[in-house]
């Protein structure tokens, strides 16, 4: 810490009174300071004070029209978004009710009708549905989350799922027990046409053999409605059977073989279908209980997720709105009464800007007459008694300077020897960028503060928090910059705990709060929370507001460790497991989480061994331009063949590697083996090969990435046109570091790729202030092309966009054939997606991109066949028609 100058004018001494008694000195500014000083005469302060009325004035006005605006938008706002989401709801709600009673009348009409009313149902609720999370937005308004109920989209359809399967079951039930019917009405047929029926004698005489007698009593049985018992069905089956065994010799004979076959042919399927049925009704029984469980819970959770928060939020927005009326209300009178408050005021502040002045500098003239050489008059009032009471204190100053001089000397020293003293013992227990207690101050502490608690049976608490993205904001912004963020963080959480707990620094971006008497284990979560929704606020450092977000690992004494090493571990690994949730959100201590960190470690030890062993893998995906149908390049996906012979894809160990730095060996492995690929490639004659490679954003931010690409570039002899770098939209936020290395890489002629453009927060600007050469539309943003008439309109706005901009566009995640015939009316643009290729590994690359290609040609010759025949057949009808009307006429 600085010394302080010495003051020119230093304090003089109070002197003694005429009673003997000491005089109080008064501070005196130095006379430079008092030369700049603002002087206002009357007239000025009058001029001032109206000033001051009208301002209050003005403000009131704007005050009032600030919170009629807020009524009128409240207002508006129940009515554009609250009704209507109201209004949705229900309509969800009716097409489930109506789709569930579809299908229940269905299974219980108990015939094979056809599937129209359950269509027309499913189609109704998929409508509903899609109204209902599917909010049109102003084209101002940003991207809203989504509305409350999300999580019963997946629930609704495997319901609709459900339902139809039930439904193609009865229908696959109907189905068999008409062919049984069949079977046995052909079985009882024959047997009546040989006689089984008898023969008529006279009118009351019949003439049958036994046989056939005895086989047409057992048939009908068996014909029996199937609601009838199984086990009465299979003893009836069982007696016919044996009716025929028994007989067999006799049929044989008359009515024949053939005949006797045809009836077991016949009856064995009727047997068989039967069995069929049964075992079909006993599993249906289940599958019905569980739909009808289902549609109720289904209907339950639509209430409460949809219905009632989309009527609560109406009345919220109706109460809201009469708030924002009552406010208004409040605001006029409150600018009322500061009108009237400015008046009085300024009419005090004019009266006493006059008369006390003069007693203060007539009071200061009588004590310097009685001795006191500190006595000065205080500045202040009109221009002209300020003047004076000017030349008064310099005249004061002049006579006590020689007096004070030896006595403001010796305090003076005094002064640094204490200041000295302090600081040294400041800067052995505080840290001392942020003056807060380091980690020697916070061992201590948390020393005395275990031994208290084990003496009291109190609970202490422990927080680690660490700042997400730290060295991102370090590398990009610059070390002092960092550093003032960092005060910025430390005077956040100095006021978050408000004096309740010992934050100190332990050095990097690293801050702990020790909470001492804590009652429950809920009390540290609440402060943990506290801690994280303080730093989520944006901070402004030198003009630059940035958004900051922090990771908090807790732990408690005694319920996690007893002692202070176990307690600062708990904490730290707690804080981990925050991190490995996505960051910006706080953890408890749980035992569980040393064996996940245990599991962390194997995980990246097996990779770093798949590093060594060369288990990754480079598999490629082709690129086709629609408008050409040609390859315009291949993107490399890393994978790692696992010893059990299965390859996982980069999701499910890349964020271990950017955890471990192992982010950046990786990177550097997939460049080189990319660039060798794809010149080994133009080397067997495969001239036009490119390949775009995925960059992370930390080795991205490595200060010479630059080299590394020329120099893989160099190695391999492949030229920088062949070569394209996909970065996200974070990357480029970074400042203007980011933005060199991007112009570095264009001069050198490598492409640089926007990836997964459109689903993060890119600005339209930074399209065109960016030296990108290609942007990347998200499979996200693609999805619904073919369905949605909404992301058709912003895909065709975005493409059309950057071709504005001189900008190639490829669109990624392309799995249909409709998608693809979008996409191929959208001017020159790129597709790649499973409809055209998956990924293969490199000796497949080249055949498998070719005929990617020929597919894309193939499915958009088909489609537009299609399309042409569904036109002329069209026409045919209009023409047709018009010929039938001209003949009426």
């Amino acid at each position: 810490m600085q010394q302080k100058p010495h003051s020119p004018l230093p304090e003089a001494a109070a002197p003694l009174t005429a009673n003997g008694t000491a005089a109080t000195p008064h501070p005196v500014l130095p006379e430079a300071g008092n030369r700049f000083r603002l002087r206002l005469g009357i007239a000025g302060r009058l001029g001032l004070g109206l000033a001051a009325v009208t301002a209050v004035i003005v403000w009131g006005h704007l005050q009032a029209s600030r919170t009629t605006r807020m009524a009128v938008e409240s207002v508006r706002s129940m009515q554009t978004e609250h009704e209507p989401r109201a209004q949705r709801a229900s309509s969800v709600v009716e097409s489930l009710v109506a789709y569930d009673r579809a299908v229940i009348e269905y299974l219980q009409s108990g015939h094979s009708a056809d599937l129209t009313s359950i269509t027309n149902a499913s189609n109704a609720l998929d409508a509903a549905v899609l109204t209902y999370f599917q909010r049109p937005m102003e084209p101002t308004e940003a991207a809203a989350p989504p509305p409350p109920g999300a999580q019963l989209l997946p629930q609704l359809t495997s319901h609709v799922e459900h339902g139809r399967d039930l439904a193609k079951h009865a229908a696959q039930r109907a189905e068999w027990l008409e062919q049984r019917n069949a079977a046995l009405d052909r079985v009882h047929q024959r047997i009546n046409s040989a006689g089984g029926s008898g023969l008529a004698i006279n009118s009351n005489q019949v003439l049958a053999t036994r046989s056939l007698a005895e086989l047409s009593v057992a048939i009908n049985g068996v014909r029996a409605n199937l609601a009838a018992a199984s086990l009465v069905i299979a003893q009836r089956e069982r007696d016919f059977e044996a009716a025929l065994e028994v007989h067999n010799a006799e049929l044989m004979r008359s009515p024949g073989r053939n005949w006797l076959d045809l009836e077991k042919q016949d009856f064995a399927q009727a047997v068989k279908l039967r069995l069929a049925i049964d075992k079909f009704d006993s599993a249906n029984d289940a599958a019905r209980r569980q739909f009808l469980e289902e549609s109720a819970a289904l209907t339950a959770g639509v209430q409460q997720y949809l219905q009632e928060p989309a009527r609560r939020g109406l009345m919220e927005a109706a109460a809201r709105a009469a708030a924002a009326a009552e406010i208004a209300e409040q605001t006029l009178t409150r600018s009322d009464l500061a009108v009237l408050g400015v008046v009085l005021i300024v009419s005090v502040l004019l009266v006493v800007g006059i008369s006390m002045p003069v007693r203060r500098l007539t009071a200061a003239t009588q004590l310097q007459a009685a001795g006191n050489r500190g006595a000065r008059a205080p500045r202040g009032g009109s221009a002209e008694i300020d003047t004076l009471a000017e030349s008064f204190n310099t005249m004061a100053a002049q006579i006590s300077r020689a007096e004070a001089e030896l006595r403001a000397h010796q305090a003076e020293l005094e002064r640094h020897v204490a200041e000295r003293t302090r600081q040294l013992h400041h800067l052995a227990h505080h840290d001392p960028l942020t003056q807060l207690p380091n980690r020697r101050q916070l061992s201590a502490r948390l020393g005395g503060a275990l031994a208290h608690a084990t003496a009291t049976g109190q609970k202490l608490g422990l927080l680690f928090v660490d700042v997400d993205n730290f060295k991102s904001i370090n590398d990009t912004l610059g070390h002092n910059y960092g550093d003032r963020v960092l005060q910025g963080i430390a005077d956040r959480l100095r006021d978050a705990s408000k004096g309740r707990a010992l934050l100190a620094r332990l050095g990097g971006d690293e801050f702990t709060i020790l909470l001492e008497d804590v009652g429950s284990v809920d009390e540290v979560e609440t402060r943990a929370s506290e801690i994280v929704m303080t730093l989520q606020q944006p901070l402004t450092i030198d003009g630059r507001l940035l958004a900051t977000s922090a990771s908090v690992g807790a732990s408690m004494y005694p319920d996690h460790a007893d002692n202070a090493e176990q307690l600062l571990r708990a904490a730290d690994v707690a804080l981990f497991r925050a991190k490995e949730l996505g960051r910006n959100r706080y953890a408890l201590y749980k035992p569980a989480l040393y064996d996940a960190a245990a599991q962390r470690f194997r995980l990246e030890q097996s990779l770093r061994r798949a590093v060594e062993a060369g288990d990754l893998m480079l598999m490629f995906q082709p690129q086709i331009a629609l408008h050409t149908f040609e390859v315009t390049g291949l993107e490399a996906l890393l994978r790692w063949r696992k010893p059990d012979g299965r390859i996982a894809t980069a999701t499910e160990f890349i964020h271990i590697a950017e955890k471990t730095g192992l982010i950046h060996e990786l990177t550097d492995w997939v460049l080189r083996s990319a660039t060798s690929t794809v010149a080994a490639w133009r080397a067997q004659g495969w001239h036009r090969a490119n390949v775009a490679i995925n960059i992370s954003a930390p080795q991205f931010f490595e200060s010479d990435f630059c080299e590394h690409v020329a120099r893989a570039l160099e190695v391999t002899g492949l030229p920088a046109s062949a070569l394209e770098l996909e970065l996200t939209e974070t990357v480029f936020q970074t400042g203007p570091s980011t933005v060199d290395s991007l112009r570095r890489l264009r001069e050198m002629g490598v492409s640089i790729a926007l990836d997964d453009f459109g689903i993060g927060y890119s600005s339209l600007t930074s399209l065109e202030q960016l030296p990108i050469t290609r942007v990347k539309l998200d499979r996200m943003l693609v999805e619904g092309v073919d369905s949605n008439p909404r992301s058709a309109a912003i895909v065709r706005s975005v493409v059309a966009l950057c071709h504005g901009l001189g900008l190639q566009v490829i669109a990624e995640g392309v799995e249909r054939p409709a998608q693809l015939e979008f996409l191929s009316h959208c001017g020159p643009i790129g597709v790649q997606g499973y409809l055209l290729a998956y990924p293969v590994e490199a000796h497949d690359a080249e055949k498998e991109a070719h005929a990617a290609a020929a597919r894309a040609r193939n499915i958009l010759e088909t489609t537009s066949r299609h399309a042409a025949a569904e036109h002329a057949s069209a026409s045919l009808l209009f023409v047709g028609g018009g010929r039938r009307r001209s003949t009426t006429s």
